[in-house]
């Protein structure tokens, strides 16, 4: 079985965002013998170039599963694009934030949060999913949402996960209760500092594990997928932070997957140093290696313009520390792909991230 994942880039100036298409299957055989699948659409702009890109480069409209990751604009918005474009979309696959309104509503202090308060909230907020779900009812498309319960390829969120996280979006009511799990993962975090600061001295890594709340709810919310193509499992975070990864490691090791041999990860949320730290690293790349080599591939949805936070320069080194070579897309597109995947005509080799002897704290 052939692949081929492309990385378009998304934003301007500093602004990033995700738009990624992939083909697999026989890539020389007929349309029914491949799947096509479109994880997150960036801007309007960029929705319209996966769909281009789509159509040049995979020879069809057609898409058989479209993941939206988060409800961030910079991922969600490009979609609509593509649901409207496509001639087909087989599945959206997409959380539906509303639909969660009675499971939630008795983690917040405030009696009066009813379950319509929390669905009208989430509505006018969250304005880019709800397109997609207009959409796709429209023209029928059946819409999932990808919880890791229930969906194989899924590490994380799981429903418990997500709705503790819906609970604490930009758009609900102040002050939600803090959970048992908010306590656990407090927990794990301070231990996770200790070992932080005493792995700070190999290498001279800077890198230090963020603060539990240093990444939103809503990128915590993140669908991370696992997927494995031609006998190469292939590690998709989105915007991702350390509870979600870790929610996502925690998944695999129950499955009896290690993380630390997959060959190909996407870098969380553009490279962001509140994302990662040397803790989730080494459980999901692996250790810092003791010679550098490098066995793995990892990307990055960057903007030209993105430094010094997209990506940070210690994050850079942190994944190329482990064995992962990093590249980024800022302003282009990046094309990973088996040898046995249709070559294209005038495209060549990217070149990887440097390792930096200096980096902004």
């Amino acid at each position: 079985m052939a692949y081929e994942v492309d990385f378009l880039p998304v934003g301007e100036g500093e602004r990033c965002g995700d738009a990624i298409a992939l083909r697999f299957g026989n890539l020389a055989g007929s349309r029914d013998q491949q799947q096509v699948w479109v994880i997150d659409g960036g801007t309007k702009e960029s929705g319209q170039a996966l769909v281009g890109h789509i159509k040049k480069y995979y020879g069809t409209d057609r898409v058989d599963v479209v993941v939206c990751t988060h409800p961030d604009s910079d991922h969600a918005s490009g979609l609509s694009v593509v649901l409207e474009q496509m001639s087909k979309v087989g599945v959206l696959l997409m959380h539906q934030p509303w639909n969660h309104a009675e499971d939630i509503h008795h983690l917040f202090d405030d009696e009066r949060v009813t379950r319509s308060r929390i669905e009208e909230r989430v509505w006018r907020a969250l304005q880019d999913v709800r397109e997609l779900e207009k959409i796709a009812t429209r023209k029928g498309i059946p819409i999932r949402e990808p919880f890791s319960d229930d969906c194989k390829f899924v590490l994380s969120p799981s429903k418990a996960f997500y709705e503790q996280q819906l609970a604490n979006f930009r758009c609900m009511p102040e002050v939600a209760k803090k959970t048992q799990m908010q306590r656990l993962i407090e927990a794990l975090f301070a231990k996770a500092k200790e070992a932080a600061r005493a792995a700070e001295t190999w290498f001279k890594e800077t890198l230090a594990d963020p603060e539990p709340d240093a990444t939103s709810a809503e990128n915590n919310s993140s669908v991370v997928l696992l997927l494995e193509l031609d006998g190469e499992r292939f590690l998709f975070t989105a915007d991702a932070g350390v509870p979600a990864l870790t929610e996502a490691a925690n998944r695999a090791d129950a499955l009896g997957i290690d993380l630390k041999n997959v060959r190909f990860i996407q870098v969380p949320h553009h490279g962001s140093k509140r994302n990662v730290g040397p803790t989730i690293l080494n459980r999901i790349v692996g250790p810092i290696k003791q010679t550098e080599s490098y066995d793995k591939a990892a990307y990055v949805s960057a903007s030209k313009d993105g430094q010094p936070k997209h990506p940070a320069k210690k994050v850079v080194n942190a994944f190329k520390r482990r064995g992962a070579q990093v590249y980024a897309t800022q302003g282009r597109t990046l094309w990973h792909h088996s040898s046995d995947a249709p070559q294209r005509q005038g495209w060549s080799n990217a070149t990887p991230l440097p390792f930096y002897e200096e980096v902004d704290e």
